[in-house]
């Protein structure tokens, strides 16, 4: 009887082990192959790339507050949300574009609000298990200089390893996103959500998604510099119940 009520025991000690794995590498962006000292690094942290070619940044207390330091830097000024490092994108930027059809010296220039964004990409230490649930945490800040916020950031569970040539949105549907503007400035935010799993997938991106909606908001009364730019930070991944 005791030694059925042990096994018992080490059977439920097991799978909350076994949920309890986190899934994904280096979430802290904490681990590099070298310390970052300039725009553009993201992939001097260990198991991080770009998913497009916009170029995301990796931020450090060695890096300049006129790049990407940490507490300040280009962006605005913000602690990092764990460990000594975080990652940053360009989520939206509202590019201008010359209007060739212009008739008065106030047309010259058109929006182009859909051209360029970053997003952060990681492949997961193993692939997920069909029909199982899983959860997404991570933490993400609208940095201080930023004039506009965007919806639709989120996280994207992909079986392939998406590597797309152009600086677009992605229009994959992730499975957990903010369902609000991000409006406070320099204060990290927690995304949270469950999802069940495909099978298969392996890889995550982090960015901002369209397909949850690409309404922008102005987040100023004067001056507008065009663009949200987010910090990102602590990214976990674990399974939360296994396929029945």
């Amino acid at each position: 009887m005791h030694r059925s009520l042990s096994l018992a025991a080490l059977l439920l000690s097991a799978t909350a082990f076994a949920q309890d794995l986190e899934l994904v590498r280096n979430g802290g962006f904490e681990f590099l192959q070298k310390e970052p000292n300039t725009y553009d690094q993201l992939e001097r942290a260990i198991g991080w790339r770009n998913a497009n070619l916009g170029l995301a940044d990796l931020f450090s207390e060695q890096a300049s507050s006129k790049t990407i330091g940490i507490p300040v830097n280009d962006y605005g000024e913000i602690k990092p949300f764990e460990g000594e490092h975080y990652a940053g994108i360009c989520g939206w930027k509202a590019d201008i574009q010359r209007n060739y059809e212009a008739y008065d010296q106030n047309d010259l220039f058109k929006p182009a609000w859909n051209a360029y964004s970053e997003y952060v990409k990681g492949e997961l230490i193993k692939p997920l298990v069909a029909d199982s649930t899983y959860e997404i945490v991570f933490h993400v800040a609208l940095a201080g200089n930023s004039d506009r916020s965007i919806m639709g950031v989120g996280a994207f569970v992909s079986e392939l390893d998406l590597n797309y040539q152009h600086r677009k949105f992605l229009e994959e549907s992730p499975q957990v996103y903010s369902e609000e503007f991000i409006t406070e400035r320099n204060k990290w935010t927690e995304v949270r959500g469950t999802f069940v799993a495909d099978g298969k997938e392996q890889y995550i991106i982090v960015g901002v998604f369209p397909y949850v909606g690409l309404e922008s908001k102005d987040m100023t009364e004067g001056a507008d510099n065009r663009y949200a730019y987010y910090y990102i930070d602590g990214i976990s991944l674990k399974l939360t119940a296994k396929e029945k």
